[in-house]
C-alpha cells in the first residue's frame, strides 16, 4: 500500500506501528531522491515546510497467534510527532475447516496423492516418502534437495512459476491458441515477445519469439521485428543519384528521421523540406497544365509521351493535407490566371498530384469603340 504525509514541523520523518509479534511490517522510501532507488527504512530526514515524502508499506503475516481473539487485529501506522495516523484491519485467515479429519476436504491415503498422503482443502501433504504435487514422487535413493533441480539459482518458487516440480523435473503448464512454455525451469516462452500492430514479432512474415525475444528474418529488425533493414523507401523517387533522405536525415525503421539544427530544419517524407530548400513544383508545372486545362508549353503530344509518372485528380478547392506530407505549389500562366496544386508521396512512393479545377483569373477587360465624331 502507498501512503503520503506532509511533514510540516520537525526536519525529518518517521514512520512506527503497533505490530504485534505475529505481523512484520517493512517501510520502503525515496525519501527527497525522486529519482534515486527505493531503499528500506522508516525514517527521512532533511524535510522541509511543503516537502512530500512517499512511502510503501508491506505487511506480512509471519505466525497465526494461537489464540483465535488475536485473528482480528488493528494496525496503526503513524508519524512520530504529528497527530495522524493510517489505521489497518487485518483479519487472519488461520484455520480451514477441511484442514481437520471428518471434513468432506479431508481424506487420508487419498488416490489423488498417489495414495501416499493425506487430501487437505485441494493439496496433498505427502509422507515422509514422497513428495511432488500428487505424492508421486518417492524419497528413496533421491537427492533431499531434489526440489531444488526445478528452481533457478536465487529463487524460491518452482518452475518459474509456470509449471510443476515432477519428480525434480518441471512439466512446464501447456497453453491454448498453440502458444508454448518451455526450458529447463519453464523460464521460456513463445508468446511473450514484442508486439506489432498486434502480432507477435510483426507477425510469422517478420520473425518468430524464442524465450521471449524476437528473432528477426534477415530482412527486418527491431524490438517487434517492425522495421525494414532496407533503405530503399528513404530515397526520394527519380531523383537521379540520390541520396538517403535527401543527405538530410539518417533512415531508421525505412523512415527518413530528418536533421534539425538551430539555423535549419528539414522536414518531408524524404528530408527534402527546408525553408530554403527547392521543391518540385516547376518539375510537375508543365504537365498539370497540359493535362488539366490544355494549356502552357507542351503540346498535346507532348504531354502524352512526357507526363507519365502522374495523373492528377482536378478538385474544386486545394487544401494542403499535412499528414499527407503534402507540397502546395502555385503559378500563373500565360492568361494571367492563378493556378494550384499539390503534390505528395504515398509508402510505395508513387507520386500522386491533386490540381484546383477551376483557375482564378483577373476580370475580363471589355473596350468599347471609339466614336469618331467624340471630342
Amino acid at each position: 500500500m502507498n501512503t503520503i504525509l506532509t511533514h510540516q514541523i520537525s526536519s525529518s520523518v518517521e514512520l512506527k506501528d503497533n505490530a504485534t509479534s505475529t505481523i512484520k511490517v517493512n517501510y520502503y522510501s525515496q525519501c527527497l531522491n525522486a529519482t534515486g532507488p527505493e531503499k528500506k527504512t522508516n525514517k527521512c530526514g532533511n524535510i522541509k515546510v511543503g516537502d512530500v515524502v512517499e512511502f510503501k508499506i508491506e505487511i506480512e503475516v509471519t505466525s497465526c497467534p494461537i489464540d483465535p481473539k488475536e485473528w482480528n487485529q488493528t494496525l496503526q501506522i503513524y508519524p512520530v510527532g504529528l497527530n495522524e495516523s493510517l489505521i489497518v484491519d487485518i483479519e487472519m485467515l488461520c484455520s480451514c475447516p477441511c484442514e481437520k479429519p471428518g471434513n468432506l476436504g479431508y481424506e487420508e491415503h487419498s488416490k489423488k496423492c498417489s495414495e501416499a498422503g493425506t487430501y487437505k482443502c485441494g493439496i496433498c501433504e505427502c509422507d515422509s516418502q514422497h513428495f511432488g504435487t500428487t505424492c508421486q514422487c518417492t524419497a528413496l535413493g533421491m537427492n533431499a534437495n531434489i526440489v531444488d533441480n526445478c528452481r533457478p539459482a536465487n529463487s524460491t518458487v518452482d518452475c518459474s512459476g509456470r509449471g510443476v516440480c515432477s519428480c525434480g523435473r518441471c512439466e512446464c503448464y501447456s497453453r491454448d491458441d498453440n502458444e508454448k512454455i518451455y526450458g529447463t525451469y519453464c523460464e521460456c516462452d513463445d508468446f511473450s515477445c514484442d508486439r506489432h500492430e498486434g502480432l507477435i514479432c510483426g507477425g510469422p512474415d517478420h520473425g518468430i519469439c524464442q524465450c521471449g525475444v524476437c528473432i528477426c528474418k534477415d530482412s527486418w529488425g527491431g524490438a517487434a521485428c517492425q522495421c525494414k533493414l532496407s533503405t530503399d523507401t528513404c530515397y526520394a523517387p527519380d531523383v537521379i543519384d540520390g541520396e538517403i533522405c535527401s543527405g538530410r536525415g539518417v533512415c531508421e525503421c525505412g523512415v527518413c528521421k530528418c536533421n534539425s539544427t538551430d539555423k535549419v530544419k528539414y522536414s518531408g517524407r524524404f528530408c527534402e523540406k527546408c525553408p530554403t530548400c527547392a521543391d518540385r513544383c516547376e518539375e510537375f508545372k508543365d504537365c498539370v497544365q497540359c493535362q488539366v486545362f490544355e494549356n502552357g508549353p507542351l503540346k498535346k503530344e507532348d504531354c502524352l509521351s512526357n507526363c507519365t509518372k502522374f495523373t492528377p485528380d482536378s478538385v474544386d478547392y486545394i487544401e494542403k493535407n499535412q499528414e499527407n506530407d503534402e507540397i502546395l505549389c502555385t503559378f500563373i500562366d500565360e492568361d494571367d490566371c492563378r493556378f494550384y496544386f499539390v503534390y505528395y508521396f504515398d509508402d510505395q512512393k508513387k507520386i500522386h498530384v491533386k490540381v484546383q479545377k477551376h483557375r482564378e483569373c483577373p476580370p475580363a477587360v471589355i473596350k468599347y469603340p471609339t466614336s469618331k465624331n467624340s471630342p
